[in-house]
């Protein structure tokens, strides 16, 4: 996440002697009691109608913190930076909707409440909610962070013969994405083809949630009530949480908060809403570049050159970001193996050709091409960035020899009328 100042997430984690390798570890070779607690979730939902499944993640637990600690008024909401080699994150909502929020925690049917992800587990005992004991949630540490392995098992058969809505920032992309007959091969295990599934863009691509929180409700319920939905997908963040509970109770819905979800059937390196990288990628299969940024203009097609820029570096370094099917990692896990630098390599030379109209438009997509150029070098991935780099490096020598030169004269200078 970027930030200016330490907000109360950043000070959250400052309070944290010990980090992993890998926030949420690896993904179990012995997944049997996962797959039971997936199934179980879809019986609960099959049984009834009206049902809320929410998720706690690192940054909805530190809004409920910091609302305890009365310091809710400093957590950012903002759409965040242009930037396609750096992750960014937040709720997208301000201290205003903090009520509605604790009480679609204390209220919703089922709550994962994720003690796999570190530091998760640190931090929930200070947590006051206040849930019935009649209400559902994961069983234990090993089968929290459940909607992965439901997303990788249960999402398909649990949705066929219903009528589905998959709703988002991403949501768009997706619905582009499912025409093509290359998605249609690299989703067949994952994807419900025999169910009725509706799209549904959210306003402004999910922008401005802080301030269009209750339009977007609107838009639903009317999105809902036209296509008559069994069940809604829901991908917005923090507000998720608030309109699945809200909406399910009333409109006696199936409500689904499904996180990343709709990132990981489009295989998208950035969330519907920035022009930056997702602060982590849950994965089950490759789109090829070209596929995917075609459905990109054409679902997006008012963003600005430095975004659209900023997207496509985003998506050619998720090839290289470390990835296994049914399991997320976050932006800065890295994976360089003959496998991702093949994929990274064969999207990069269709970039080199599509994007190349960008890279000198404005200083903006100048600034973001040179972030990339960093990058792509300090990894040793393109002949071009390597050069940029080892530029960089040299100068950066140049200015350090220069520097020590000047305060040796600065100390010489100093020193001689006393030694005369």
């Amino acid at each position: 996440m970027l930030t200016g100042a330490p907000t109360y997430y950043d000070r959250l984690l400052e309070g944290t002697s010990f980090r992993p390798n890998s926030p949420l570890g690896e993904k179990d070779s012995e997944d049997t009691a996962r797959r039971a607690a997936a199934r179980h979730l879809s019986d609960l939902m099959e049984a009834q109608a009206c049902f809320c499944f929410l998720r706690l993640g690192d940054m909805d637990l530190a809004y409920l913190l910091a609302e305890q600690d009365g310091q809710l008024a400093g957590m950012p909401y903002s759409d965040g930076l242009v930037t396609g080699t750096r992750a960014q994150g937040n709720p997208g909502i301000g201290a205003n909707y903090a009520a509605r929020f604790r009480r679609a925690f204390e209220q919703a049917d089922y709550v994962d409440f994720h003690e796999r992800l570190w530091p998760m587990e640190l931090w929930l005992p200070r947590l006051e909610l206040q849930r019935s004991a009649n209400l559902h949630r994961n069983p234990d540490r090993a089968t929290s962070y459940l909607l992965l392995t439901w997303l990788e098992k249960e999402f398909k058969p649990f949705c066929q013969g219903k009528r589905i809505g998959l709703a988002g920032a991403e949501a768009g992309l997706l619905e582009t994405l499912s025409a093509t007959p290359e998605f249609q091969r690299a989703a067949a295990e994952y994807w419900p083809a025999d169910a009725e599934i509706f799209f549904h863009q959210v306003r402004e691509d999910g922008r401005n949630l802080n301030a269009n929180l209750d339009l977007v409700k609107d838009d639903l319920k009317q999105f809902i009530e036209h296509h008559r939905l069994d069940v809604l997908f829901l991908s917005l963040g923090g507000g998720a949480k608030i309109l699945c509970y809200e909406l399910s109770r009333e409109l006696n819905l199936r409500c689904f908060d499904f996180g990343a979800g709709l990132r990981a059937l489009t295989y998208s390196a950035c969330d519907g809403n920035r022009a930056a990288r997702s602060t982590h990628t849950p994965f089950l299969y490759r789109l090829p570049f070209g596929i995917y940024m075609d459905a990109v203009e054409k679902a997006f097609p008012e963003l600005s050159a430095e975004a659209l820029l900023a997207k496509a570096h985003a998506q050619l370094l998720l090839e290289v970001q470390r990835k296994e099917v049914g399991w997320t990692y976050p932006s800065f896990e890295y994976d360089f193996s003959p496998e991702n630098r093949k994929a990274f390599r064969e999207a990069f030379q269709l970039y080199q050709t599509r994007c190349r109209r960008l890279f000198q438009c404005s200083p903006a997509t100048v600034k973001e091409r040179k972030d990339f150029l960093y990058f792509s070098g300090e990894h040793g991935l393109t002949t071009e960035g390597r050069a940029f780099y080892a530029r960089l490096q040299l100068k950066s020598a140049v200015k350090n020899v220069l520097a020590k030169s000047s305060l040796l004269k600065i100390s010489v200078g100093r020193e001689t009328p006393a030694n005369e």
